[in-house]
């Protein structure tokens, strides 16, 4: 923007104007140089103010000391002999001229300088020569520039004496000259001297501090390299580990130094260990996790996965699982050499990791590698086939469950499971597998019951669940016995088959073959509540109440029966128009359950139940016997206020009404502790007090009355 209001200015031809606007440009750079600490957007800066006033004094001088400080020396010297043409008085700037000189190896001359600044230039010279061609300075030519003379006679000292420590003179320079580039410098001399008198300890902290003040220059990280080397020595010998670590905390390893950051990834393997001894397993971590990114090796890798795992970071430790295993040595006759097998089951443990950090993608691709390790492995690629199922990649479970059965034609867990994933599918057949399984196993629980199953499913279908596409399945009466007839072939014995052979045959009117049947299948599952219960309603249906008379008390002993399952026998009866007799003989078996360990039922909610149950059955008479019972029996129960709540609701629709009793209901429920009816009206309420009811819960109440 500022050249294109130059370039505007020029095109007017306002000369005045052209050169207060350079000078504005000019100044403007130079405040940004100032206003940066980064030396490299200093001298930009300047650059720029120069190209807008290439005479001005300071910006040379500026200049200058910005090429010097990026250590550009021949080049800083034009740029103060520019500033010395235009400025000739700015303070220091000729002593400066010549310093820049004597440190590039030009000539130098100190004849026009103050007696301060020429001594100062003697004494560095003296400092910079080669001490094999002229004797040292002895002492001081006269006053130097910086406060005191402890400076530049502790400098002048080390010059002469490569074994000389003036720790005392440096102590004092440092607490005379308290600018931070001149401390600095004397910080890292003080060190020199400090090493050179054997108080290694102290060196390292005045190399420290000269860091924190900002000197970085190579001397300082070779030596504080060289020290930290020396320690990491030491500290081996005597296991400080975490002694060095602190010290070397306070360096930071420079590049192009692998043997100090190795020594420091080494002690952060020891520390760690140290730590894990200890119990101190977040600090293991912590060590173990430097040591792999500085010194990265098998021992490490595995120690950090144990590590982690103990800690519970499930991915963390697959992570150094994996990093463990790309580390192994390759060669066979290495003492650490791990087989194939060994390596399966390092894989697998990653997996497992994975796992349970629930990085399900990456235990796959774990899995995938175990099983490569052991293609062998059955167990391994059964794992596989989880994990694909888990991911719902069905069609490589299947392959891969077909390559298993490859390696073993009879593995009855392989053949499950892919009979599994072929009853998913619209596309295959699960029966053939079923019966490959009985061919090898024909004791297999599992098989006997998935194929009787798919026989029932054939018989009737059930058009929720995925059927095969080649079958629709019998439409007559006798293609159901058939194919009923083939399945007892296949299991026989099964109760849910001779049930259904049972119950097609009672269809055709055949009640004389049926009645066997129902028996066999009630007598090879005694305690399977859906066999029972199916097998107790079509023997009153064949009229064999007898039968069903003698099996009650066989019934009654079935472990953890419920009264849900007598109030559906009740309800089916009712349904069937077979006798409200033996509905009520049903419903008051129910309530023989109440107080069993295993029923939470109340009296009153059981009673409450066979009401609704039989008014919606239709048998209002015996729903009203109930309902005046429990009335009767449990006024305090809160089963009246439900029932008023529910008349009121079904014969006026006065749904705030009925809200109002289903609450008294709950409270007398909850005085009474029962448990039964407050579960009930609380149901009831949550439907009620919706915006509109559910059609379920109406046609559940449509008959009430």
């Amino acid at each position: 923007m500022g050249n294109d209001a130059l370039e505007a200015v020029q095109r007017d031809g306002y000369a005045t104007g052209v050169e207060a606007a350079r000078q504005l440009l000019a100044e403007a750079h130079f405040r940004a140089a100032a206003g940066t600490t980064e030396v490299v957007w200093r001298l930009d800066h300047l650059d720029k103010a120069l190209g807008y006033a290439p005479g001005l004094g300071k910006l040379h001088f500026y200049r200058g000391l910005a090429l010097w400080q990026l250590g550009r020396l021949p080049e800083a010297i034009p740029e103060l002999d520019a500033a010395f043409a235009a400025e000739p008085q700015r303070p220091r700037l000729a002593y400066l001229r010549q310093l820049a000189r004597l440190a590039s190896g030009q000539p130098w001359d100190a004849d026009k300088l103050p007696a301060a600044e020429a001594n100062t230039l003697h004494v560095v010279a003296k400092l910079l020569q080669d001490k094999t061609t002229e004797p040292a300075l002895a002492a001081l030519p006269g006053p130097t520039l910086g406060k005191g003379s402890a400076l530049w006679q502790a400098l002048l000292e080390m010059r002469r004496d490569a074994s000389a420590a003036p720790v005392e003179l440096l102590h004092q320079a440092t607490t005379e000259n308290t600018r931070r580039p001149v401390q600095a410098v004397l910080l890292y001399y003080l060190g020199v001297a400090a090493a050179r008198a054997g108080a290694t300890g102290e060196a390292s902290s005045a190399w420290v501090k000269a860091r924190s003040v900002g000197l970085e220059t190579p001397w300082l990280r070779q030596n504080q390299v060289v020290f930290l080397q020396g320690q990491a020595t030491e500290d081996a010998l005597t296991g400080r580990w975490q002694e060095f670590l602190d010290a070397a905390h306070q360096v930071p390893l420079p590049p192009g130094e692998p043997l100090l950051a190795e020594l420091v990834g080494i002690a952060h393997y020891h520390a760690g260990y140290a730590a894990a001894q200890a119990g101190r397993w977040h600090v293991a971590v912590e060590h173990w996790r430097q040591a792999q990114e500085l010194h990265g090796s098998r021992n490490v890798a595995q120690n950090l996965a144990l590590a982690e795992e103990k800690l519970g970071h499930w991915k963390q430790a697959a992570d150094a699982w994996r990093e463990m295993i790309r580390r192994r040595p390759r060669k066979p006759e290495h003492a650490d050499y791990l087989s194939d097998a060994q390596v399966a089951v390092i894989w697998d443990h990653v997996a497992e990791c994975y796992e349970r950090a629930g990085v399900t993608g990456e235990a796959l691709v774990t899995l995938k590698n175990a099983a490569k390790y052991a293609p062998e492995s059955v167990d391994r690629r059964l794992k596989l086939v989880d994990a694909l199922v888990g991911e719902e990649r069905d069609e490589a479970a299947i392959n891969e469950l077909r390559r298993i059965l490859e390696l073993d034609p009879q593995h009855e867990d392989a053949l499950m499971r892919l009979g599994a994933l072929y009853k998913q599918s619209w596309r295959q057949d699960p029966m053939p597998i079923w019966r490959r399984v009985l061919a090898a196993n024909p004791a297999s629980t599992e098989a006997r019951e998935e194929l009787a199953e798919a026989y029932l499913a054939q018989v009737t279908p059930d058009f929720g669940e995925p059927q095969p596409l080649m079958f629709y399945g019998p439409h007559t009466p006798r293609e159901k016995i058939s194919l009923l007839e083939r399945a007892l072939k296949e299991v026989p014995g099964h109760p849910k088959l001779l049930y259904q052979m049972g119950f097609e045959l009672m269809e055709t009117g055949k009640k004389k073959e049926a009645l066997p049947l129902l028996i066999q299948a009630y007598d090879a599952a005694p305690t399977d509540t859906g066999v029972v219960g199916n097998v107790l309603h079509e023997l009153l249906h064949a009229k064999a109440s007898d039968e069903v008379t003698k099996r009650l008390p066989q019934v009654r002993q079935i472990p953890g029966l419920l009264p849900a399952f007598w109030i559906h026998q009740g309800k089916t009866v009712l349904e069937c128009k077979l006798g409200e007799d033996w509905a009520e003989r049903f419903f008051n078996e129910a309530l023989q359950l109440v107080g069993r360990p295993w029923v939470d039922d109340t009296w009153a909610g059981i009673m409450l139940q066979i009401v609704e149950t039989a008014d919606a059955s239709g048998a209002k008479d015996l729903a009203a016997t109930y309902a005046e019972r429990v009335t009767a029996e449990a006024p305090a129960s809160g089963a009246s206020e439900y029932l008023e709540a529910r008349r009121i609701f079904e014969r006026k629709h006065d749904a705030k009404a009925a809200l109002k009793l289903l609450r008294k209901a709950q409270q007398a429920a909850r005085a009474a502790k029962d448990q039964g009816v407050l579960l009930m009206a609380e149901a009831i309420e949550a439907q009620l007090s919706r915006r509109g009811l559910p059609k379920e819960l109406l046609d559940m109440l449509k008959d009430f009355r």
